[in-house]
């Protein structure tokens, strides 16, 4: 792509050549004079003077600094991220159904979608148009998937799933599976019917090997612009608010909100019965037992300390008991020992 076109495209100014041939992706570090980088802030200004890359997306305070040619973003990271589909464009699937796919007589699938070598499509459900159904993927009945959404190879869709529009959904993700409900009896553990459903939103990112429970009675719900990294489980019932950004191998027990733009970081462990209002970061590994009513960044996970370190800290933990014990016990034989105030004597009148 020619760096003229590019900034056209994106409505950046360029100073440079418009007719600067681009051909790929790269870091600051390694870019050559027909490559695309980016640069954030001040930090990187060393990296960027020593710079040979045909092109970079800068912000304006960094533009006298750059040696190579420029494109001058308020966010150089955005329009990076909006370069990176320009200048690699995804591959296109040519539309219509696999002859090897098997689709019900009663689903529906847009003229231009495309449904992929051996995936299954069942009763009642509406692919949208321009819709990508990968090889090997699984949908059930009465499934919804949006204008331009894509599942990648492997995908299962279980009954009542309603995906929106240009959502992602990569190989191996699993929605609308049975929540894990039971009830406990006398012959042991009775299973309770998940019927809910799954209801997601618009523009929606799931990550590989991502699970979202149906919800018992009612849908889960993932609402717009939400992304979830790898391996995260999501239980039934849980409903997760707009752009909330969720990081890989983290869990969400049932029945628990998450409000609106929140961040959680990887490998957290989420309560059920919980809401987070609108705002929240969870810093990675944290453990939230209860409801956050204020937005702000909370966390509970123990920093990293060298080895030797960690079994004196870990020791003097399991001994906060007792030493609490002691401490009380001199606060109380110091309080019983303290010398008795005197005051001046008053005369009798």
């Amino acid at each position: 792509m020619r760096a003229g076109a590019l900034a056209s495209a994106l409505d950046l100014p360029l100073h440079g050549d418009a007719d600067r041939e681009l051909s790929r992706l790269a870091s600051l570090e390694s870019a050559g004079p027909g490559d695309l980088a980016f640069v954030t802030g001040r930090r990187y200004l060393n990296a960027l003077q020593a710079s040979t890359a045909g092109l970079v997306i800068v912000p304006p305070g960094l533009l006298e600094a750059c040696p190579v040619d420029a494109l001058v973003a308020e966010d150089p990271y955005v329009a990076y991220a909006a370069a990176s589909w320009l200048l690699v464009p995804e591959r296109q699937a040519p539309a219509g159904v696999h002859p090897s796919a098997v689709v019900d007589e009663s689903a529906e699938v847009a003229p231009d979608a495309s449904v992929g070598p051996r995936a299954v499509i069942g009763a009642g459900s509406r692919i949208g148009a321009g819709a990508r159904i990968g090889a090997g993927c699984l949908l059930g009945e009465r499934v919804r998937i949006g204008a331009g959404t894509r599942l990648f190879d492997g995908v299962t869709v279980n009954d009542d799933v309603h995906l929106g529009g240009d959502c992602r959904v990569q190989s191996g993700a699993v929605i609308g599976a049975e929540g894990f409900g039971f009830a406990p009896g006398r012959d042991g553990w009775r299973a309770i019917h998940q019927i809910g459903g799954v209801r997601i939103g618009d523009r929606v990112q799931v990550g590989a090997n991502t699970t979202i429970d149906c919800g018992a009675i009612e849908p889960t719900v993932i609402g717009d612009g939400v992304i979830l990294d790898n391996q995260i489980q999501i239980a039934h019932n849980v409903r997760i608010g707009n752009d909330t950004a969720i990081a890989a191998c983290t869990g969400i027990a049932g029945s628990t909100t998450i409000g609106a733009r929140c961040l959680i970081g990887g490998s957290c462990n989420i309560n059920g019965h919980i809401e987070l209002a609108d705002g929240v970061t969870i810093t990675a590994t944290a453990f939230v037992p209860h409801s956050i009513r204020e937005a702000g960044s909370y966390g509970s996970a123990m920093p990293l300390q060298p080895n030797r370190a960690w079994r004196r800290t870990f020791a003097a933990l399991g001994r906060l008991d007792e030493l609490l014990r002691r401490v009380r016990a001199l606060e109380r034989r110091d309080s019983s020992t303290a010398p008795v105030p005197s005051f001046p004597h008053v005369p009798e009148p």
